[in-house]
């Protein structure tokens, strides 16, 4: 199990027993989702880490372009994504060498050799646009998400449902490129649309990562009665070729 899957799994578990126990007040607001940073290098990678990003994202042409950004990370206990424009069976192979915890590819472009979940996570690009088929074929594949990259700013209902379905028809998280001023009312829409992890523009500075993560404590925890109804929309669950034990994580 990748460790995007863990900390996916962990945030879930997280929100959906918000706002139980004693003293629950006094303890520092947890982000509603996961925070990822688009970065460059090892030195901004780590920046960003520090700023509060839990998951960093290499960005390139192909596996080749980012494994060597990635290595030169060094051992780092950072949680490393290759968001490539290809992956082939080498390529995913060399992500894996140099430490890399997940790739980010399309359907079109993925060769299904390269797809091993078992020894590195896998995020497809998708789009509003899929037909309910596809979406539906994704479930079974054991994917750690959907990554979807949307206009930052004026989501209409609308779009708020065009990512529900996404996430329902393919019971597979979101992860959903998000401007880097969201406000803790955008930010509730994406969790309560089946987001996971958000990820603002690449050269987001970390003071604006830090605040990002601010506006992410600062939204509201899930009504439960409404959850537990099935009223709104619900982050789905973890496929069950996911259902691994947590043991090794490195948090």
């Amino acid at each position: 199990m990748s460790q995007l899957q863990k900390k996916i799994q962990r945030i879930q578990r997280r929100e959906n027993s918000r706002g139980f126990g004693f003293g629950q007040a006094a303890r520092e607001q947890p982000a509603a989702m996961l925070l990822g940073a688009i970065v460059n290098d090892a030195a901004t990678a780590k920046a960003a880490v520090e700023a509060g990003a839990d998951v960093v994202l290499f960005q390139g042409k192909d596996a080749q372009t980012v494994a060597p950004a990635i290595r030169e990370l060094n051992g780092e206990k950072l949680t490393a994504g290759a968001w490539v424009e290809t992956l082939d069976e080498s390529g995913a192979a060399s992500l894996r060498d140099a430490g890399c915890d997940f790739a980010i590819s399309t359907l079109e472009a993925t060769s299904s050799a390269a797809v091993d979940t078992d020894a590195m996570g896998q995020v497809i690009v998708v789009s509003p646009e899929m037909d309910d088929t596809t979406l539906r074929a994704l479930g079974p594949l054991s994917l750690d998400a959907l990554f979807v990259e949307r206009p930052l700013t004026g989501m209409t209902l609308k779009d708020q449902l065009a990512l529900v379905r996404l996430a329902s028809f393919a019971s597979t998280p979101l992860l959903v490129s998000v401007a880097a001023e969201a406000s803790p009312a955008e930010l509730r829409v994406l969790r309560d649309s089946g987001t996971a992890l958000v990820v603002p523009p690449a050269g987001t500075a970390p003071d604006a990562l830090a605040k990002l993560l601010q506006a992410l404590k600062d939204v509201p925890a899930p009504r439960r009665g409404r959850r537990e109804s099935g009223e709104i929309a619900i982050v789905p669950s973890v496929p069950s070729g996911h259902d691994h034990d947590d043991n090794g994580d490195d948090e």
